[in-house]
């Protein structure tokens, strides 16, 4: 113990001595230290293999565990989908929903017993199991690629689900915030700026499927990366033997697409969203960086240190931790070998809009006009050499590594001497690529969020003008006025006429509807509506079941009104009683909002994704639109003269959000009678699908239902 303690002793005396000599003083503390050489890097070894009908092999050997990936990729160019914008982002769910020996729900057994996975996607295939289960799990993925069903009826189910998620995107505002920016950077006849829509979905069919894959799964533009318990001798076995006989093809259709250009100026556009308390910026313009370019290190370096790495970068320190505007804020910059793009964002409290718009622009002009200082220099290339180095732990990144070489023609050793690379960049390199890659007085300032923060936006755009957008990034048709003598009863009138008459729908007795409800999660419950309109006998009563409990109800009657969850009973509010009661106690309710106080005003028409809508605001009992008990907008459709969807102001846990409710397939019942078959409702993130299974008119009801005891 003596020993150890004197030891320490004269490590410490050394210690302070030193402090007091000419070493300390040669250090000149002013100065960030010369970067030492960069590690030696020691990837994975892979090797790279070609089956005789150009299918590639890449093996990386990692025998830690008994486990197997499998994953084949496809390169083909960029595809412009046109008015069938959609189908790519099925195609994946499609392929794995069957083959013609096997439904779905035989694969998923059939993979599951295994132990194993398999996903698909337009551009690969990817299976995973363990060792023992190779020849299994190869036989699965060639079954899915060879001889997929692509079914009609999950075609069909697809299609619903993809409509109901669009109508859940036309309300978020971070889904339109990133179709405005495609749109706005590509253009909509480039393959990264179009957009699905209702319209696009609708249109598939299943030969669509069918043509893309017999066009483009081909192995001569096929990789098959294979890591784990396996060497690349047995590996090339299994290839061989699994997809040995799959035939190539000489035609793979390549097309090049005209670049688009970087705004003149900078352009403000902007996308509304009633009631949003916050405003969901991009600062954006395409950049042209092709993965491996001689700029593409010294690019990654300049954007982490202006927002795109460390908690330290400019903008979160400028936004975040100085001025308090976001939680967050950061800068993105993409290399793709085609066209990428450069984008800077945040979500914003509405009142700071402006001033964030005017903090992000300091800061992309700041990266060209001065040189980074040496201490956040460094910080960033140290993060930026620990990142690499952790992803060298996962087998995975020796697989990316060498299918990237192979992808975008890099030198064999670009990875190899890739943190040489970094450690050559300078500050000056760094301010080098600012001035050539970011265009501070070329970006789309985008915004989406509340339509009165836009006028503060003027001044940003070089035009002087806030272009306005709708969720599909389409320009936004400004309300037009209806024709001579359209009011907004004759447009309610006509609606009612259109769904079986005002006489014959105002007589009424009552309504049972059932079916279902479909919610997030893949969460299924039946619903059940009945409704009596006859004088001093009405009410309405909607009940939600699980293995035929009730688990939601809400019942309203002429004299109150009450929810209850799981037992637990809540009575309903004077506020939405009001509502409750105008809504469904009336089969005719709109036709009799102005009887009830409600101001009924006809907008006027607005045109969107190829429709023309009458427009009315439905508002009562507030001075203001922050304090209405009814604050509704009806869209209805001028061809078909229905109700379309309805847009209101609910407040929620963060505030005021947007609630849309489409009203679809309105269903002929007999005797003139027409009922929407599916309602969809969408409240902040929130989907909820009723698709009705039957509907009876004037049925008998029991009159207890509606009791409030």
């Amino acid at each position: 113990m003596k020993i150890f303690h004197n030891i320490t002793l004269a490590i410490l005396f050394a210690t302070v001595s030193l402090s007091h000599t000419g070493v300390h003083s040669q250090i000149d503390r002013s100065q960030a230290p010369e970067p030492g050489p960069a590690p030696l890097i020691e990837l994975g070894d892979s090797k790279l293999l070609t089956l005789d009908n150009g299918l590639k092999l890449i093996v990386v050997e990692n025998h830690k565990q008994p486990k197997i990936s499998w994953t084949l990729s496809f390169e083909y160019a960029p595809i412009f989908e046109g008015n069938r914008a959609g189908m790519l982002e099925l195609f994946g769910e499609m392929m794995r929903s069957g083959t013609t020996n096997k439904t779905k729900a035989e694969l998923d057994e059939a993979v599951d017993f295994l132990g194993a996975s398999i996903s698909v996607s337009p551009k690969r295939i990817r299976g995973s199991s363990l060792t023992k289960h190779t020849n299994q799990i190869l036989q699965l993925m060639s079954e899915i690629l060879f001889e997929p069903s692509f079914s009609e009826n999950e075609l069909e189910r697809l299609r619903t689900q993809a409509l109901s998620g669009l109508v859940a995107a036309e309300s978020s505002p971070s889904e339109i915030s990133d179709v405005l920016m495609r749109s706005l950077n590509y253009g909509d006849i480039h393959p990264y700026g179009e957009v699905t829509t209702p319209e696009s979905i609708n249109t598939l069919t299943r030969d669509d499927f069918v043509d893309f894959h017999n066009t483009y799964f081909h192995p001569n533009i096929a990789t098959l990366v294979v890591v784990g318990d396996i060497d690349a001798n047995t590996a090339y076995g299994k290839a061989k033997s699994f997809f040995g006989d799959w035939k190539r093809n000489g035609n793979i259709p390549y097309k090049r697409w005209e670049m688009p250009s970087r705004p003149q100026g900078n352009r403000v556009c902007f996308s509304p969203i009633d009631g949003a308390v916050q405003s969901v910026l991009k600062l954006t313009h395409t950049v042209t960086i092709p993965p491996g370019s001689k700029d593409a290190i010294a690019v990654s370096v300049m954007n982490s240190i202006l927002g795109g790495g460390a908690f330290s970068g400019r903008l979160m320190q400028n936004l975040r931790e100085d001025k308090a505007f976001t939680y967050g804020a950061r800068s993105n910059i993409s290399t793709d070998p085609l066209l990428g793009s450069f984008t800077a964002y945040a979500d914003v409290r509405n009142e700071v809009t402006d001033s964030a718009v005017v903090e992000f622009l300091y800061e992309i002009r700041r990266m060209t006009t001065e040189a980074v200082d040496s201490a956040s220099f460094a910080v960033t290339k140290n993060y930026m050499t620990g990142s690499f180095a952790r992803s060298l732990e996962n087998p995975n990144t020796a697989a990316r590594f060498a299918l990237n070489i192979q992808r975008y023609n890099l030198p064999a050793d670009y990875y190899l001497t890739y943190l040489e690379k970094l450690n050559a960049v300078t500050i000056e390199d760094v301010q080098r690529v600012a001035k050539n890659h970011l265009h501070p007085d070329q970006l789309h300032i985008t915004c989406v969020g509340n339509k009165s923060v836009a006028e503060s936006l003027t001044k940003f755009a070089t035009n002087g003008t806030v272009e306005f957008f709708d969720a599909y990034g389409k320009p936004l048709i400004e309300l037009s006025s209806a024709q001579d003598g359209v009011t907004a009863e004759s447009v309610i009138k006509a609606h009612y006429k259109a769904i079986g008459g005002v006489k014959a729908i105002s007589k009424l007795s009552g309504i049972l509807r059932t079916g279902s409800m479909e919610m997030g999660g893949g969460m299924t419950v039946g619903f059940t509506h009945t409704a009596s309109y006859k004088k001093n006998k009405r009410g309405a009563r909607t009940s939600f079941t699980m293995s035929g409990q009730e688990v939601m109800t809400s019942v309203v009657n002429d004299n109150g009104g009450y929810s209850s969850q799981m037992g637990n009973r809540i009575a309903t509010t004077d506020n939405e009683l009001f509502s409750a009661q105008w809504e469904e106690l009336d089969p005719i309710f709109l036709l009799h909002a102005e009887e009830n106080g409600i101001n009924a005003k006809l907008l006027g028409v607005e045109e969107m994704n190829g429709s023309k809508y009458h427009v009315i605001q439905f508002t009562c009992c507030g001075s203001d639109e922050s304090n209405e008990t009814i604050n509704m907008t009806g869209y209805f459709d001028l061809s078909s003269k229905t109700l379309s969807f309805t847009k209101s102001i609910m407040e929620g846990e963060d505030g005021p959000m947007t609630v849309t409710t489409k009203f679809k397939n309105y269903f002929d019942l007999g005797e003139g009678f027409k009922f929407p078959m599916e309602i969809v409702t969408v409240a902040g993130t929130q989907t909820m699908a009723i698709r009705i299974g039957s509907v009876s008119v004037n049925p008998e009801i029991d009159q207890s239902l509606f009791n409030l005891d």
